[in-house]
Formats: structure tokens, C-alpha cells, sequence
């Protein structure tokens, strides 16, 4: 039971210094009863939990989330991950705008939860920009490679470069079906000064279409892989 002249504003302190180094520590917070839960379910202590760990296999919060590769299981921690969800935690709406986008193929979807945390972080507004390209929207995509570059890094630099692998190992762990769904509205954009790098052909064909490619053009053929993952 939790100490009861402690107040909850002060509670909810402890419990977002908990959440904010791992998720897992306010377990016992969570059991400890009514007041205890309602703590740890406050959105401030939600927002920006550490939930990487929960995160890392997509079975273990999509449970109920409307795919089950490992076949019929109970619900597991999506009721957990809802809850960040509800709080807007960074970490929750990428990982669900994700599983929107390759489980339930709803690339609409998955661009309006992936726009909740752009143009403010990097790999939210880079995803959103591969997303856009697959989906022809190439103005918005142009758009938010121009945001994308105003607010973090240039779009042939070493950490673009980082975040676009990050994005396609990500989309890795949801098992995608490589059904090619967007190969036919892959659109890159050309406007917001953005434009197909001269080097994209030449290098998607040298370097054995994806391994070698340079950074200036590392973007098109991420996208385009992305689009055949689909």
C-alpha cells in the first residue's frame, strides 16, 4: 500500500522518475492498489515514459492490437501501451502508427499518428516524409523533408542516414507482407527545394540496389525499399 501522507502530486513526481528511466519500475507502484494505479496511469507520468524495452518486440504490445503472428494470445501489455498511447507518449505513437501502417494498411492512418510528434522529432518527421513518398503525396512529402531539414540535419548527412536504416529495421520487427502494395504511387518529391538527387539511378544500380548507395541520394532508394516492404 502506498504511503498515505504522501500527496499525489508528490507521488506522481516519483512515479514519473521511475517511468522516465523504465517502464518496469512502476509495476509495483501499479499492484500496490487503487491509488498506486491511478498514479501511474496520469497522462504527465505517462507522457514521457521509458518504454523501449515494451517496445522492442511488437508481440508483446500489440496483443488484441488486431495481429497475431504467434497465434491467439491474451492481451498481454497493449492495455499498458493504450494508456501511453492515450498520454501521447513519443515512443507508443510511433510504434502504433507502425503497426497501423503494415497490419492494418491503413497508410492514412498511420501518417496522422506519425504527425503528432512532427516536426519536433527527427525520426517522427523523416518517417512521415517516407511515408508521404510512398503513398504519392509528394507535396507533403517535400514538405516535411523541407521541415525535416529546417529543425534537425541536412538530408545527405551520417545521422539521415542513421534514422532512414533505423526506420526500415523498425518496420522490420512488424514482419511486413513485401507485397509492393505502394511500388505503383512511389512519388518523390519536387518542390520545397527538394528534388530527385542526380546521383539515385546510378547509384541504386551500382551498388546492387541498396547496399553501397551514397548519402545524397540514401533517401530515394530507403523510400523506395519501403515501399516494397509494404
Amino acid at each position: 500500500m502506498v504511503n498515505s501522507t504522501i500527496s499525489d502530486d508528490l507521488l506522481a513526481k516519483i512515479a514519473k522518475k521511475m517511468a522516465d528511466n523504465c517502464w518496469l519500475d512502476l509495476k509495483p507502484l501499479l499492484r500496490s492498489g487503487t491509488r498506486g494505479r491511478d498514479i501511474v496511469y496520469r497522462p504527465d507520468v505517462l507522457k514521457d515514459a521509458n518504454i523501449f524495452s515494451l517496445c522492442g518486440v511488437p508481440d508483446d504490445f500489440q496483443l488484441g492490437g488486431g495481429h497475431y503472428p504467434s497465434g491467439p494470445q491474451l492481451e498481454g501489455n497493449r492495455p499498458f501501451f493504450k494508456r501511453c498511447l492515450l498520454a501521447n507518449n513519443p515512443t507508443t505513437v510511433y510504434n502504433e502508427s507502425l503497426r497501423v501502417l503494415i497490419h492494418k494498411s491503413d497508410i492514412n492512418g498511420a501518417i496522422k499518428l506519425m504527425q503528432r510528434h512532427a516536426p519536433v522529432r527527427a525520426d517522427a518527421t523523416i518517417a512521415c516524409a517516407i511515408i508521404f513518398i510512398c503513398s504519392r503525396y509528394d507535396y507533403m512529402a517535400g514538405l516535411f523533408l523541407q521541415l525535416y531539414t529546417r529543425n534537425h540535419h541536412p538530408l545527405d548527412s551520417d545521422i539521415t542516414r542513421d534514422l532512414c536504416e533505423g526506420f526500415l529495421e523498425e518496420i522490420k520487427k512488424f514482419n511486413p507482407p513485401y507485397n509492393n502494395t505502394y511500388g505503383y504511387s512511389f512519388c518523390y518529391p519536387s518542390s520545397h527545394g527538394i528534388k530527385m538527387p542526380p546521383c539515385a539511378y546510378h547509384c541504386y544500380m551500382v551498388s546492387g540496389a541498396f547496399k553501397n548507395v551514397c548519402n545524397k541520394c540514401y533517401l530515394w532508394p530507403c523510400a523506395r525499399r519501403v515501399s516494397q516492404m509494404l
